[in-house]
């Protein structure tokens, strides 16, 4: 299959991912880049509550249940399009064709990085957290509940009660199959491209825009988008290493959420003592459409977004407070209880978080030194390496512990944009928020002691989570480099003739920031970025070892597996071998759908002791519950097999012991029938 063919399938992920949106913020006045950016938070959040919604009624998903969500999210627009008829999200006046074009640019640039070394878009992300991911798709598409409040159950079967996992990701996806009819693994690729070009490019944009006041919202725009596509620590690092399409799409939804933030909480400071009540009520709207997406995408990205935040809200209080003081009397009286306030309250939400750290999660139940160990958390390097990685914008690729080349001109349009950021008061905030974000990465990184641990431990010490958010904030700095550069660039004379250089800086600014991202992007490509997603979505085309699966274990699930097994019956296996994804390669419901989970004692009795069917009437009794006649079987274990050790020996020992009787083989994968339990019951 070639990329050419799936233009059909990424119109349908396109929509997926604006229509909602777009139908339910319709009455809202804003610029081009503000309403895509919003409309995306939107569509996450109608794609979230109604699979939650329908979910708990019973109903299986579907795309027309998203769009009757985006029909009271119109009726809320409306209303409060009639409470602030006034209301302007960042209007911006930018040629048409001019906006179109470098947003294309920036799109293709994300999508030739990404994929260039990717010959075929059936091809899946062959790693640990996508065996879930893909399941978890293919199970909604079967009648699965896509509710975020019980989605884990599909590898939590004992659950009671709420299960939540993030479920926007697969509600997207899933969405793009039903308004396609591509294949699973297709939409995959192509979602992943439409979040990248109507998500993460429009809301760093936007974000822009939004934080880097005084300036031309239609040339901001212009230069940032393509800086967008530049990065190798997001979008493209978060595809290599995981893969962890939820916490992507939660990344990438991350600009717009603060961009959003930061005009709630500027909306409030600004507010006429009159007005302020509605500024409160909008910015708590505001507040509910950020939190609510980053929650149903990945709610691990929610202390990002407060990591970034909280030095803009600091500043604007710290201001309030200020001019508070100058003026005397009561309001300085107000202010120093408002800041008494806070400070108690911040101190109470504190002791709050470190209860629920201790009793809940058990903080302080082993040493913290013997915590957070595994790869993803483990150091890689030393804490001066981290540091010049942020200064020069080397991305950790995900392959081993390849970084790529330096961005020596990127690098410089940040490191300029910061010097011009800290000599402004209203955008010092930038710089230190990037800080931050550096100071934690570059800890997950190199250190595994105590305070690294503490520190990034709600990241999960994860070196690449962190790392995804630094162009979040580097792209705003890096576009206030390039819009400097720019007017330096323009003579004096010329900038008075063409009335502040109004037309001339975009002509200037966004070639050059175009010119940059285009080299930075090669950078990538030709030294890790490329060559790292193509390892992880490799298709050997038979004989598995570190894949997931082979082609020719697709083909034969395609094929016999399809044929052989009833659509009514399960089918089990030890997930480690590929068998997990029969239901997205044969349509049959897998015993175990992930390599982990927390199993229910039927699916525990198969998974440690089927090789007992002739002894111990459990088994058989577990077969009849879970309806399993067949066992799908090939010898390899990807990734080298669990860390932990073997939890499925069950499958192993009793087709090794001969119980079963072969109805199919390849070669490779063969598949088995019970018969030792007799027929299946009726059901």
């Amino acid at each position: 299959m070639s990329w050419v063919v799936v233009a059909p399938a990424l119109v349908s992920a396109l929509l997926a991912v604006l229509a909602p949106g777009l139908i339910a913020t319709a009455p809202l006045r804003m610029g081009a880049v503000a309403r895509v950016a919003v409309a995306s938070l939107a569509s996450v959040c109608c794609a979230g509550v109604a699979a939650a919604v329908f979910g708990a009624l019973g109903a299986p998903f579907h795309v027309v249940q998203v769009l009757a969500v985006a029909l009271v999210g119109l009726a809320a627009s409306l209303l409060v399009r009639r409470a602030h008829p006034d209301l302007v999200v960042t209007g911006a006046a930018i040629p048409p064709r001019a906006l179109a074009a470098v947003w294309a640019l920036a799109a293709a640039i994300v999508g030739v990085v990404a994929f260039a070394g990717v010959p075929d878009p059936s091809r899946i992300s062959q790693t640990y957290d996508n065996v879930f991911h893909l399941s978890a798709v293919s199970a909604i598409l079967d009648g699965f509940s896509a509710s975020p409040l019980t989605l884990r159950s599909l590898i939590e079967t004992g659950a009671t009660g709420i299960a939540y996992y993030p479920s926007a990701w697969h509600a997207l996806v899933a969405m793009t199959v039903q308004g396609s009819g591509v294949p699973v693994p297709v939409a995959f690729n192509v979602a992943w491209l439409a979040v990248q070009a109507l998500v993460w490019l429009p809301g760093v944009a936007w974000l822009a825009q939004v934080v880097l006041p005084g300036r031309s919202t239609g040339t901001v725009a212009l230069v940032a988008l393509p800086l967008g596509a530049a990065f190798g620590a997001f979008p493209y690092a978060l595809l290599s290493w995981g893969t962890i399409y939820p916490t992507g799409l939660a990344h990438a939804l991350l600009p717009a959420a603060v961009a959003l933030s930061v005009l709630a909480v500027r909306g409030v400071a600004l507010a006429r003592p009159g007005r302020r009540g509605r500024a409160v009520v909008l910015a708590a709207l505001s507040g509910c459409l950020s939190v609510g997406a980053l929650a149903v995408a990945h709610p691990r990205v929610l202390p990002t977004w407060a990591l970034i935040g909280i030095p803009f809200v600091a500043w604007v209080l710290g201001g309030a407070f200020a001019r508070a003081r100058r003026r005397g009397g009561r309001e300085r009286r107000r202010a120093v209880i408002v800041l008494v306030a806070g400070v108690v309250g911040g101190v109470a939400l504190s002791a709050a978080a470190l209860a629920i750290a201790i009793l809940r999660f058990g903080l302080l139940d082993e040493p913290i030194e013997s915590r957070l160990s595994g790869p993803q958390a483990q150091a890689v390097q030393g804490i001066w390496e981290g540091v010049v990685q942020v200064l020069t914008l080397q991305a950790m690729t995900g392959e081993g512990g390849a970084v790529t080349t330096v961005a020596p001109f990127l690098a410089f349009l940040v490191i300029v944009g910061a010097g011009v950021a800290l000599r402004t008061r209203r955008t010092r905030w930038l710089v230190v928020a990037f800080v931050l974000v550096a100071a934690l990465f570059v800890l997950a990184a190199g250190s595994d002691g105590v305070i690294a641990k503490l520190a990034t431990g709600v990241w999960y010490k994860d070196r690449f989570r962190l790392a995804a958010a630094l162009p979040v904030v580097a792209v705003p700095l890096a576009t206030l480099g390039a819009l400097a550069l720019a007017r330096r660039a323009l003579p004096a004379e010329r900038a008075i003739r063409t009335g502040g250089s109004r037309r001339a800086l975009p002509r200037l600014a966004a070639p050059l920031a175009l010119a940059v991202a285009v080299v930075s992007a090669a950078g990538l490509a030709l030294t890790g970025t490329t060559s790292a997603i193509a390892a992880v979505f490799a298709m050997p085309d038979e004989r598995a070892q570190w894949e997931v699966v082979s082609q020719k274990q697709i083909d034969f699930m395609d094929h016999e597996v399809a044929e052989e097994v009833p659509a009514s019956e399960r089918v089990l296996g030890d997930p480690w071998d590929g068998s997990a994804l029969t239901q997205l390669y044969a349509g049959r419901e897998p015993v175990f759908p992930h390599v982990n989970g927390q199993w229910d004692p039927l699916r525990q009795t198969l998974a440690w002791g089927l090789m007992d069917i002739d002894s111990d009437p459990a088994v058989c009794r577990a077969l009849d519950a879970l309806r399993v006649r067949h066992v799908l079987y090939n010898p390899h274990e990807f990734g080298g097999g669990d860390p932990a050790g073997n939890h499925f020996p069950g499958p192993h020992a009793a087709v090794e012991a001969g119980l079963f009787t072969e109805v199919a083989t390849d070669g490779e994968s063969t598949l088995y029938r019970i018969d030792r339990c007799g027929p299946l019951p009726a059901e």
